[in-house]
């Protein structure tokens, strides 16, 4: 239904969002960060239409930083700061998924963000019934410019990612940061989990310590007598 796939989008970009955030914030010059906020599903079975959605109501000027045209190109606006932060945040989710994702429409008031609609590289991605729009990835490479948030995140220019483009086996999401922070000693916030060792590893290791070595075993080799 469409109420529900409106839901699963916006709260995935959330996601995204909140990580992207997260990564954002430790940077002194980034400034405020963007927010996609949370839609919910309200079921109502005495009414006609039983699905719906709810929303916090933004109060403000309602602007739409980017919008897919009838062609399938992103038109993207970059003259105020929210509209460059809403550019590098498609950079670094088109960068964290490999190429997958893509985020075409962007709308709210401010830096808060509603409305979201994405693209993806190939159907079913993530589990999502979007029909798959390889077009609009070369679009966005071939049209992206990076700015200066783009810069501060150590973002890739997409030209220079020519590997994404073609198909690969895939792998798992990583944080376009993940390289820079782990040489500073600071991680992405899911990287913690990774990063650490099984639990039973230490117990396993001590019993095999603890494995007294077999001596081996002499043979006696067969002494050869000399022939009269």
């Amino acid at each position: 239904m469409l109420c529900i796939q409106e839901c699963k989008i916006q709260n995935l970009a959330r996601e995204y969002c909140k990580i992207f955030s997260a990564e954002a914030r430790v940077l002194e010059n980034f400034g405020p960060s963007l927010e996609v906020i949370p839609v919910y599903l309200m079921y109502r079975p005495a009414n006609t239409v039983p699905y719906a959605t709810v929303e916090t109501d933004l109060t403000g000027v309602f602007q739409k930083y980017s919008v897919l045209d009838h062609t399938g190109r992103i038109e993207m606006r970059t003259g105020s700061e929210v509209e460059q932060k809403c550019c590098a945040l498609q950079h670094w989710i088109f960068q964290w998924t490999n190429g997958n994702l893509l985020l075409t429409r962007l709308e709210g008031v401010d830096t808060k963000i509603t409305n979201v609609g994405i693209s993806v590289k190939s159907t079913g991605h993530q589990g999502l019934s979007v029909e798959g729009n390889p077009k609009v990835f070369e679009q966005f490479v071939s049209q992206h410019k990076c700015n200066y948030f783009c810069g501060l995140l150590g973002l890739r220019s997409l030209k220079l990612m020519d590997s994404l483009m073609t198909p690969v086996k895939p792998k798992g999401s990583r944080s376009p940061l993940l390289q820079r922070k782990m040489a500073a000693g600071s991680s992405s916030p899911q990287t913690g989990r990774k990063a650490g060792s099984s639990p039973r590893m230490p117990r396993k290791a001590e019993q095999d310590g603890r494995k007294t070595p077999t001596k081996p075993k002499t043979v006696d080799t067969p002494k050869m007598g000399k022939m009269v």
